[in-house]
């Protein structure tokens, strides 16, 4: 069955390789949904690019519908995240943490998420009558059930508070759509662990410890999973989440 499968955030670490590896099936028509500005690299020749800001309820509507009507769709992808890489000389502590920080990364993480998710399922419902129920997939964290271990981090950094909590929410908005929706729309999750992009070795080997497996994920170690939850092979899962953290959340 041909589908078509939307990824926000699709030129990140993780988007990318969901788009390289489901762009593989010549069924799958691949949109990836990221910011004008992202970096567009070679998964562009095999997959329909859509420049927009998820954070826009306006520009959100207009592209949805326009990428409905050229393509119908089938799957959205909730990748984009901000997740900050430390910065010295930033102030990273609670008692300090910056409105303007917490506002923008719940703007992206969350709300995006929810305001792509809304306007998907409104076309993803018309697809009932053909045989196939849409299907949304969110990309959150194992920081979404575990609080972070700040002890970890090097300097004064700490992780910040805004990505564990938009990612707990996007766990809760997972569970929302899925009682609200029911046998109309799959609502599921895939919670990775830590995944190896270049951090400090001394970061690396503090993660290490905390993970029952002893190592970080590589990035294309979550392909088969996001297969498996676009398949009708998960049908039976809803509102539940594919937790991949190497075992971290045990502890």
């Amino acid at each position: 069955m041909k589908k078509t499968i939307l990824i926000s955030g699709g030129y990140g670490v993780l988007g990318s390789e969901f788009a390289s590896s489901l762009s593989k099936d010549e069924n799958n028509t691949i949109v990836i949904l990221d910011l004008p500005s992202a970096k567009i690299n070679k998964f562009v020749q095999s997959n329909w690019f859509c420049p927009i800001d998820i954070t826009d309820e306006i520009e959100i509507q207009y592209a949805i519908n326009h990428i409905y009507k050229q393509h119908g769709i089938d799957i959205l992808i909730n990748c984009a995240a901000i997740n900050p890489i430390p910065k010295e000389g930033e102030d990273y502590s609670f008692e300090n943490y910056s409105l303007d920080k917490w506002n923008k990364t719940m703007s992206v993480n969350l709300t995006g998420s929810f305001l792509l998710s809304r306007e998907c399922i409104k076309y993803m419902l018309k697809n009932e009558n053909e045989g196939f129920k849409g299907v949304i997939i969110n990309i959150i964290s194992d920081l979404s059930v575990i609080a972070p271990d700040h002890s970890i981090y090097e300097n004064e950094y700490k992780k910040p508070v805004d990505y564990c909590v938009s990612k707990a929410g996007l766990l809760h908005l997972t569970k929302y759509i899925a009682g609200y929706y029911r046998d109309k729309i799959k609502s599921v999750a895939l919670s990775p662990g830590s995944v190896y992009n270049g951090q400090s070795d001394i970061l690396k080997k503090n993660l290490e410890n905390r993970i029952p497996i002893g190592r970080l994920a590589r990035k294309d170690e979550y392909n088969e999973a996001i297969k498996f939850l676009c398949s009708e092979g998960s049908d039976y899962m809803q509102g539940q989440t594919l937790d991949m953290s190497g075992g971290r959340t045990i502890w």
